[in-house]
């Protein structure tokens, strides 16, 4: 009796297959999502390895986190190159109106950043609507720190930004009536709400700036989906209404320091791109012409630096509300591609016709 296996025949490798087509399907899907998709928040990713002593650890970061980092780092310093050679002058005209007068803080006796206080809460809602990584950007930029998780955020925000620690909130009930006092005498906000409310005017400014030359990889909106306002102007408005005194006219001010607000988020900005895992869905989301136009400028944007400056809400329609608006999307893409990626795409064009 022979112990030998049976020989089988090779059965050969069919493209065809269903479970081939769902395999590259999940993993075409997977690449374009991180194409689409940035990064939210890059965070230190460490691993923890115990050593024969329970009580020492060894922290080691991956070589992954540490190539995000690099290009954080990279991107980091362009920033701060950029604000010093565009956004200073500006900052520094700001900040002398601000200090002489010429832009009024209100001077409400009852400003203060302390917490559990409206003003407080107001300030935070007004920052929580922007877009997390960029505003982890302008923060980095402008007090010359290093954020690398939410927390850090939270606290940064308070320490550098609020300046939690000259709030009022740890005066005696005799310190806040004398303080009150002054206020109501000299109509003058303090240092601290000064300084708060003068670093914010340059943040809004310089993040406009930064989203206007798309610093960020992949083009992240600069506004989250339900922040209340959607443009420099409206956020400028806002501010104004909350924490500028009712006789200064900010926008006027800002006008005269060489700045004028020009952003606006639009709903093509605020488009979903992340495609769907499900089963035959990836050729359903590939037929939308702003999805297939994105790709194909993400892909050739790395050999031509036009197509990286490539405005798509002056080409694309979105939303898309009939089949013109969808085939003129189509037709985006398949520009692109024929343009730049030195495609040819003649058959398609005849055939879609």
């Amino acid at each position: 009796m022979s112990f030998q296996p049976a020989i089988r025949a090779r059965i050969p490798f069919n493209l065809s297959s269903s479970n081939t087509v769902d395999k590259q399907t999940h993993a075409y899907t997977l690449w374009l999502n991180t194409l689409f998709t940035p990064v939210e928040f890059i965070s230190n990713i460490t691993l923890n390895q115990s050593v024969s002593n329970e009580e020492t650890t060894t922290t080691k970061t991956s070589f992954k986190s540490l190539a995000k980092l690099n290009r954080w780092y990279t991107l980091r310093d362009h920033a701060r190159e950029i604000f010093a050679r565009d956004i200073q002058n500006i900052a520094t005209k700001i900040s002398a109106d601000i200090d002489i007068n010429y832009c009024r803080i209100n001077p409400n006796s009852d400003l203060n950043f302390s917490a559990r206080n409206v003003n407080r809460q107001a300030l935070l809602n007004f920052i929580s609507s922007y877009n997390r990584i960029w505003f982890r950007l302008a923060m980095e930029v402008l007090f010359s720190i290093n954020i690398e998780n939410y927390q850090q955020m939270k606290s940064s925000i308070d320490q550098y930004l609020i300046q939690s620690n000259n709030n009022t909130s740890s005066l005696t009930l005799n310190d806040i009536n004398l303080k009150k006092t002054i206020f109501l005498n000299n109509k003058i906000a303090s240092v601290q709400i000064r300084s708060t409310i003068k670093n914010l005017i340059i943040i809004i400014i310089f993040l406009e700036h930064a989203k206007l030359l798309r610093l960020i990889d992949n083009d992240p909106c600069l506004y989250n989906y339900d922040s209340k306002f959607k443009s420099t102007k409206e956020s400028i408005d806002i501010l104004s209404r909350d924490f500028i005194s009712s006789d200064t006219n900010l926008l006027r001010r800002l006008k005269l320091a060489g700045y004028e607000p020009i952003y606006r988020q639009t709903s093509l900005d605020e488009f979903n791109y992340l495609l769907t895992n499900n089963e035959n869905k990836l050729f359903e989301d590939l037929k939308d012409g702003i999805r297939l136009t994105r790709c194909a400028q993400i892909l050739l944007s790395s050999t031509n630096e036009y197509v990286a400056r490539y405005d798509l809400s002056t080409k694309l329609k979105c939303p898309v509300v009939n089949l013109v608006h969808k085939l003129l999307n189509i037709d985006q893409a398949f520009e692109l591609l024929q343009t730049y990626g030195h495609v040819n795409l003649t058959g398609m064009y005849v055939q879609r016709k």
